[in-house]
């Protein structure tokens, strides 16, 4: 599992890059919510591993949109 440090990195990344992705409607609530999870573990300061690898492997899915 990545460190606070890596997930933190993580999460700046992703909200970045939500312009970028073009959402609309449901799906940018969805991006939004799992990066809310996302963040919220990292504010726990002790992320839960099984909600950490659902964030991921969702994001997994916008890998090559935001390259």
């Amino acid at each position: 599992m990545p460190t606070l440090t890596d997930l933190t990195s993580l999460v700046e990344r992703l909200a970045a890059a939500i312009p970028d992705l073009n959402l609309e409607g449901d799906y940018q609530e969805e991006y939004s919510t799992m990066l809310l999870w996302l963040q919220n573990q990292v504010e726990t300061g002790e992320p839960s591993e099984a909600i950490v690898n659902r964030c991921l492997a969702y994001f997994k899915q916008f890998q090559s949109r935001a390259a």
